[in-house]
């Protein structure tokens, strides 16, 4: 899709192609009454899009009765239909990005070096099962397929693999083991991927790929040594398979047309080690350091044979220098306070070390991070276990700051750190005056509202980075983003123009989730992402700070977010009218949703901030984005000037232009009408007028929106996002129809607890809106 313009015609005549194609797998696989139920509903959605207020009312109520009236087979079918649906148009919208993507950077000029840290996660938001996505990903290479050769895709395999993807259900059977989520994780990373990643490296911009998955213990009852070798492990196969197929195989080849016994010798040399690292096990270490040892033989063997190096000898070091342990890099997490001896975290770093012996800690784990930190004290706790499990401080211990009062006093908690003789050595000596310091974008935005937590956040990173100067420390920021607005997601250029100059030196996020998926569908999507941060790299925004209005904006937001989240009401309205009640009866991921055990809603510091952002997007009300700026607003609309201050404000302030064009974004994909509904049908005592606060809320807020906009619409700027959210939005309320009669029941049977994990499937992929 091109910046300025709307939906291309050739992605919407593919899109009506498969959308026909899945239509006949419908009618096939159930039945035609199905197919014209769902046909039904559907062209009553093509007209919501342009019906009034009321028109929109009585539609939704027609398709409520409707769907009432199906029986509950029918209801299972209905919702899988749709959900298959909106997993098709983002395929579609990913085959088509990539195919424009392969001709613009065919024509692309260079645009410098990079170095990119990706951090990939697993959370609880991840509702669609491996097997669904491995084969949405065999539709979407058909249809890149198609595109590229400027013909519609060939029907019949195309309905194969939607007649496989019917049959395989589109949610996990079970609650996915740390194991599950890993193999997933790694499997993401296919051969493509990874030449891509070494191609990039070629060209001087560096990827690096580390997890979370096995080592993130924060909270979490399952993870433990064991779950940390089965995550090495797993993408040991994974890396392992990769290097013999595409790199040690080829040239094992090339080697015995050589017909030289010197380096066919070498070369077995490097065969025998290599056999013994099928499998991570204490001792690893000294037996990658023998492989690299033997590789760099042979490599310097080959070129004094030849004159010059063999090209696969030198991706195989590349290849090494990425993962040096020939694994994905582990990071460990844990919460403030439990590192402790007897802890799994203790022995978690314990396995980690006995891995490493003989070689490189570093080759297996990069960093711990402490959770919820809040003093000194916790980084000192956390580096004095690190020092007597690993008799030194061999993995650097990473505070993260993710609450508003702790972000304010995140440079004095680093000051405060430094005055232990041994934590700053630690820094000094072992890390080469070097420290990482992460940023919690969820947590921070599910306690102070979005656009307050990011402000507190870019503050944040100024006040450390100032810290960091003075100490003579280089400061390295990780970013703990996911993809949605409410989790810290947006470009990373506009983000960037609020950093400190020396913090986009190298870029360090995760890719929470879903998110794994959608940066790593393609190598085109994954380079286009990379070469965005290189140019950021290699020409640097300069920095300009909030401005007083930003701040008055910030402050007004802020005050009114907080005295909503501290009111009874809204735990009352998160606890009533959204899926949080049932959140128990979703197979979406191992970790809990709740940081204790308790899963009362006495405060919203029990609930993790992912699944909180998980009950507003499910409810299409998106609430933390918007929330707090509307009281802000009818505040200073009132002073004189007020349009002409917004206007100055948006001109000199990049991080306030950043932020409304991801407020417009959100606006337009929130549905008043569908959150009523949810009210209505499961929360009908509630107070009138506290509904109408917010929808009052909602009004004023999409008014800043559109005066912030030049032409006063949304998305002015990005009418190829607006077209694709005005076509799938209303095909994604059926599922919160759906959803809500699930809910409205007291007790689910188990046919209704598996009708509400595909509406919680459906609506997820529907709100990507993948662009």
């Amino acid at each position: 899709m091109e910046k300025n313009q709307g939906l291309s015609p050739g992605l919407k005549s593919i899109f009506k192609f498969a959308g026909a194609a899945l239509g006949e797998v419908i009618a096939e696989e159930e039945g035609r009454r199905l197919f014209l139920s769902v046909e039904s509903v559907r062209r009553q959605m093509v007209r919501f899009r342009v019906s009034g207020d009321e028109g929109k009312r009585r539609t939704l109520e027609r398709t409520f009765r409707l769907l009432g009236r199906l029986s509950p087979k029918e209801r299972a079918a209905f919702a899988r239909a749709y959900t298959v649906y909106l997993e098709l148009a983002n395929a579609c919208e990913n085959a088509y990005r990539t195919h424009r993507l392969r001709l613009r950077h065919a024509h692309a000029k260079p645009v410098g070096g990079a170095d990119i840290v990706y951090v990939l996660t697993a959370h609880p938001t991840e509702s669609r099962s491996p097997g669904n996505i491995r084969l949405m990903r065999r539709v979407q290479d058909l249809l890149i397929g198609a595109l590229e050769a400027g013909s519609p895709p060939a029907k019949q395999p195309l309905k194969h693999l939607l007649h496989l993807v019917w049959r395989a259900g589109t949610f996990p059977s079970h609650r996915p083991t740390v194991e599950d989520e890993a193999r997933h994780v790694f499997s993401i990373l296919s051969d493509l991927i990874l030449e891509e990643i070494l191609r990039l490296r070629r060209e001087g911009r560096v990827v690096r790929l580390r997890t979370w998955v096995g080592g993130d213990k924060d909270g979490h009852p399952g993870v433990g040594p064991a779950q940390t070798r089965a995550s090495l492990n797993l993408s040991r196969r994974r890396l392992l398979d990769f290097m013999n197929m595409r790199l040690l195989r080829p040239m094992g080849e090339d080697i015995t047309l050589l017909r030289s016994a010197a380096l066919s010798a070498a070369w077995a040399r490097v065969g025998g080690i290599l056999k013994g690292l099928s499998a991570v096990r204490p001792g690893d270490g000294g037996r990658i350091a023998s492989f690299r040892r033997a590789m760099g033989r042979f490599n310097r063997l080959y070129r004094r044979r030849l004159g010059y190096p063999h090209p696969l000898g030198e991706q195989i070091i590349g290849f090494l220098e990425l993962f040096p342990g020939m694994v994905v890099t582990l990071e460990l997490r844990e919460e403030r306070g439990r590192f402790r001896e007897g802890e799994a975290i203790a022995g978690m770093i314990r396995y980690l070390g006995s891995v490493a012996r003989g070689g490189d800690i570093r080759w297996y784990v990069r960093g711990c991070v402490v959770s919820m930190t809040q003093s000194a004290e916790d980084l000192w706790q956390a580096m004095d276990l690190m020092r007597r499990v690993l008799g030194a401080p061999s993995i650097p211990v990473i505070p993260l700051f993710e609450t508003p009062e702790v972000l304010s006093s995140a440079a004095g908690i680093l000051e405060l750190a430094f005055k232990n003789p041994a934590f700053r050595r630690a820094v000094y000596k072992h890390r080469g005056a070097r420290m990482e310091v992460m940023l919690g974008y969820s947590d921070t935005a599910k306690r102070m509202g979005v656009f307050p937590g990011r402000l507190a956040i870019d503050d944040a990173m100024q006040s450390i980075a100032r810290w960091g100067r003075r100490r003579g420390v280089t400061i390295i920021f990780f970013h703990g983003a996911g993809g949605s607005v409410g989790r810290g997601g947006g470009t990373v250029e506009e983000q960037a123009a609020t950093w400190p100059a020396d913090a986009v030196r190298l870029i360090k996020i995760t890719l929470q989730g879903e998110m794994v998926e959608r940066t790593l569908a393609t190598p085109e999507i994954l380079r286009s992402q990379i070469l965005k941060m290189a140019a950021i790299q290699a020409s640097p925004p300069a920095y300009r700070g909030a401005g007083a209005w930003n701040r008055r904006l910030n402050h007004l937001a802020h005050e009114a977010y907080k005295s909503l989240v501290e009111s009874g009401e809204l735990r009352e309205a998160i606890r009533t009218a959204t899926p949080y009640s049932r959140l128990g009866a979703l197979q979406i991921g191992s970790r809990p949703s709740h940081r204790s055990a308790r899963a009362g809603l006495e405060s919203l510091e029990s609930l993790r901030a992912i699944p909180w952002m998980l009950c507003w997007t499910q409810t299409r009300y998106l609430l933390p984005v918007w929330f707090g700026l509307g009281s802000a607003w009818r505040r200073l609309r009132r002073e004189p000037r007020a349009e002409m201050h917004l206007a100055r404000a948006l001109k000199s302030d990049p991080a306030l232009r950043s932020f409304f064009r991801q407020l417009g974004f959100t606006l337009t994909k929130v549905e008043p009408q569908l959150w009523r509904r949810y009210f209505q049908s499961l929360a009908p005592g509630f107070s009138p007028d506290w509904l109408r606060a917010l929808e009052r809320e909602r009004r004023d807020a999409l008014d800043l929106a559109r005066r912030a906009s030049p032409d006063g619409e949304l998305l002015s700027d990005r009418p190829w996002l607006k077209e694709s959210i005005f076509y799938r939005a209303p095909m994604i309320h059926p599922l919160n129809l759906l959803q809500i009669q699930v809910l409205a029941r007291t007790d689910l049977s188990r046919q209704n607890e598996l009708l509400f994990r595909e509406t919680v499937t459906g609506i997820a992929a529907g709100m990507l809106t993948t662009g």
